[in-house]
């Protein structure tokens, strides 16, 4: 177990999943048998033809530009034609020489890397990370077993939700609690302001200074708006933990970034959040409420979950240890400080951080595939480094509560037996890698939830049904009485957007890429494949 996950992650994890990373990476170059000094040879006289194409390239722009201003200065045209023209011509020679031997020596440092290329995999991050934390237990997918788990026996509750879809998912088990890394595409509705204009003229009379009256001519802009409603589109990437410990609690803690302050600040900080817990507590006694603040300020500040609905299960879960690692995490500068939001939900903890929005939620092999040996190492190694401490700062906050990491009892509600092989969130995964015009409705002019249904299974391959939602958009026009300068009223035109809802229903079979072998496969994800 991992009792302090900051100090050991400093002290021991940080350089031993370098090690192991180096390692794993080593151990590929040797079972592939590729030549690395062949390959740097190859490298380094691509790198000096590309020197020297730059370089050639630079002088032959630089003579078209001289000879540009020769044939502007009339008297030099000759000398243009017969001293720069053959000089451009022979550049332009080289260049081409040049960038022909540039692409044999790319294709060389290619065929030289790709036997290497060929043995990375999507699970190469993962593998590191187990053999870098052995409880972490990570899927091959995101089996339907374990959704039901999740959702029988953890409260985790989301699927039917048709505002959000899973885009990627990386699941596992921590010592036995089922967790979920997922980047969700999420749908709001919200609103949008549109805006109308319209110029108008009207004459005036007016006395002037000699006494007489004059006509004059005045204008105004006048402005009309209109709100209506706007669907609106985002991801998230969130954390999803699943735990037996404080089965009734919930609270809710965001992220305050006090790792950014300085220590007079923060503690600064911590007073005038101690003043806020006398006053919760005074008014718990006044309203026979079941509030009470822990002895430790700092962490009842700096974690701040004062919406907890069960305080005994609270005290549970924070021992003196949980409630230490926790400050250490929030006040540390060495991950990514207090960057997170840790949502409890019963038996589901959720934590979505900063440091993850955005980030690629399963680390690809195309991001160090190369031509070159000492490229493709730094990439491999240099990311494995990020994406393992991305991944170890998401499971901190879990990590630093000692219960969380003890293992599930066996008085769990049993799972039956499921004619499905994917769970629903895997097949949301797979179809968000299709193609729009395949699961969309055709007059779609906005992005698409998609949704899976089970359908049949036969054998490993499964029939699902992909539900998108989205909107066509009309253009629509509302006119607004004014009231004008010219004491009247005018009708302002504002266009506007509406949103019309369509839904759209495809079925596909989702299987194995072995299965689905010459069967018309439209998209694939983590050795999986979706077809027609």
């Amino acid at each position: 177990m991992i009792y302090n996950p900051l100090e050991e992650y400093e002290n021991k994890f940080c350089s031993l999943h370098l090690e192991n990373a180096t390692k794993f990476f080593d151990g590929l170059v040797k079972k592939s048998g590729i030549d690395i000094d062949a390959n740097r040879r190859t490298v380094a006289e691509y790198v000096s033809i590309g020197d020297l194409l730059k370089k050639t390239k630079k002088r032959l722009g630089l003579w078209k530009f001289l000879r540009v201003l020769m044939f502007i200065t009339l008297i030099l045209i000759p000398l243009a034609i017969i001293k720069v023209n053959p000089l451009i011509k022979r550049l332009q020679e080289e260049i081409a020489g040049f960038e022909e031997k540039q692409g044999q020596l790319l294709d060389l440092a290619s065929s030289q890397m790709q036997p290497l290329n060929d043995l990375f995999t999507d699970r190469d991050c993962i593998d590191i990370i187990e053999s870098t934390i052995p409880l972490l237990d990570f899927a091959p997918y995101f089996s339907v077993e374990q959704e039901a788990d999740m959702i029988k026996n953890y409260d985790f509750g989301d699927y039917h939700d048709s505002s959000q879809s899973a885009i990627d998912i990386l699941s596992g088990r921590y010592n036995g609690n089922p967790f979920l890394f997922e980047n969700k595409f999420i749908h709001t509705m919200g609103t949008e302001t549109y805006h109308g204009y319209k110029t108008i003229f009207w004459t005036e009379s007016v006395r002037g200074r000699d006494g007489k009256r004059y006509s004059v001519t005045r204008s105004q802009t006048l402005h009309a708006s209109v709100t209506k409603p706007k669907p609106y589109y985002h991801t998230q990437v969130v954390l999803d933990y699943c735990a037996l410990a404080g089965d009734d609690l919930r609270f809710t803690r965001d992220a305050t970034h006090l790792d950014r302050k300085g220590d007079k600040e923060i503690e600064r900080y911590i007073k005038r959040g101690e003043k806020k817990l006398q006053r919760l507590d005074d008014q718990a006694v006044e309203q026979n409420d079941s509030f009470t603040s822990m002895s430790n300020s700092d962490f009842e500040v700096l974690f701040d979950a004062l919406d907890r609905t069960n305080e005994v299960q609270f005290r549970l879960l924070f021992t003196p240890l949980a409630q230490t690692n926790m400050v250490d995490l929030i006040r540390s500068k060495t991950g990514y400080g207090d960057d997170f939001t840790f949502i409890k939900e019963n038996k589901t903890n959720r934590i979505i951080s900063v440091h993850s929005q955005g980030r690629a939620i399963n680390l690809l092999p195309q991001g160090y595939m190369s031509y070159s040996y000492d490229i493709s190492r730094n990439s491999f190694i240099e990311g494995n480094k990020e994406y393992f401490r991305a991944v170890y700062f998401d499971l901190a906050p879990i990590l630093a509560i000692p219960v969380y990491q003890e293992r599930p009892v066996h008085s769990l509600m049993p799972i039956p037996d499921y004619s499905q092989t994917y769970s629903s969130k895997e097949c949301e995964a797979l179809a968000n890698c299709v193609d729009a015009r395949y699961v969309v409705h055709p007059d779609t002019k906005t992005q698409a939830i998609l949704k899976s249904t089970f359908i049949k299974s036969d054998g490993d391959t499964d029939k699902v049904r992909i539900t998108a939602f989205s909107y066509d958009v009309v253009s629509r026009v509302d006119y607004i009485t004014v009231f004008g300068g010219d004491r009247r009223y005018h009708s302002i035109p504002v266009y506007w957007d509406e949103y019309i809802p369509l839904e759209a229903h495809n079925d596909f079979f989702v299987g194995s890429c072995d299965d689905a072998a010459g069967k018309g496969v439209i998209a694939t994800r983590k050795n999986l494949c979706i077809y027609r």
